[in-house]
């Protein structure tokens, strides 16, 4: 069974990463520039500085969208590699998450609305998982883990799919000694249908919500797998808001909602 101190290396890198997260105070300054060049000049000079230092004025949509997703894939896999092998696998699966709403046409077994296939085609990704023809290809989908997440059927169950396997990559010694992680599972899966359902108008409100709730129970949570989790969350909310922001600038003047579509933390964004 994994102790406590085997969490240790991965407790001191995180606890680091999370002291350099973005305050609410840093998001409320940057909320007066109103251009996308703005921005991101005001970011460079603040913990958002890693994160947008690959983006400039000219950046579009699809860039902006697949930069992100490759931040997360980056920040997760980078956390992966600190947490004791048997967990990998397990933390490894967050990564999928921000892909969610393209399994989600996937699983329609329907042809890709235009959005869903500029995201395949620019995304190596999700390149890989397509054949020759551009079709999902079994093979890829098993060979890469995620055949269950576009398995023909009801797409409102992927989010469920995705869980479910999050669960079956928990370490097997660890099976009957789970109840912090069980009980965040639940609570997950409870705000992955609120954030897919969730108007634009409440959809922040709710991440306000979830994102207060996850720093209390990080400091309560040190040396523990769900301290991981958590931290991960945390982070992927982040970049789910950043990319609003960027978004906003990027193709709406100030005020506008950007359409929803996958969320870095699964469901709908605004």
């Amino acid at each position: 069974m994994s102790g406590a101190l085997d969490f240790a290396y991965a407790q001191a890198r995180i606890q680091a990463r999370y002291a350099v997260l973005p305050a609410e105070a840093e998001w409320q300054r940057l909320a007066g520039s109103r251009s996308l060049g703005a921005y991101l000049e005001d970011a460079r000079v603040g913990p958002l500085r890693p994160w947008v230092k690959g983006f400039s004025a000219l950046s579009g949509a699809h860039e902006v969208e697949r930069g992100l997703r490759a931040l997360a894939w980056e920040q997760v896999h980078e956390v992966a590699a600190w947490v004791p092998r048997a967990w990998r696998p397990s933390v490894q699966w967050i990564a999928w998450l921000p892909f969610l709403a393209v399994f989600e046409q996937l699983a329609r077994a329907s042809p890709l609305p235009p959005w869903a296939i500029s995201w395949t085609i620019q995304d190596q990704r999700l390149r890989d998982l397509l054949d020759s023809d551009g079709v999902p290809s079994p093979a890829a989908l098993q060979q890469q883990g995620v055949a269950a997440l576009a398995a023909p059927g009801d797409a409102e169950q992927v989010a469920s799919r995705w869980l479910h396997e999050w669960q079956g990559r928990w370490p097997s010694s660890r099976r009957g000694n789970t109840g912090p992680l069980e009980v965040f599972s639940r609570e997950l899966s409870a705000h992955l249908a609120a954030f897919r359902n969730a108007s634009p108008d409440t959809a922040w409100g709710l991440r306000h919500q979830l994102r207060d709730r996850l720093r209390l129970r990080f400091h309560q949570r040190l040396l523990q797998p769900l301290t991981v989790f958590l931290y991960l969350a945390l982070v992927l909310l982040d970049l789910e808001r950043l990319r609003g922001e960027l978004l906003r600038r990027s193709i709406f003047s100030p005020g506008f909602q950007v359409e929803s579509r996958g969320g870095l933390l699964g469901g709908q964004a605004p």
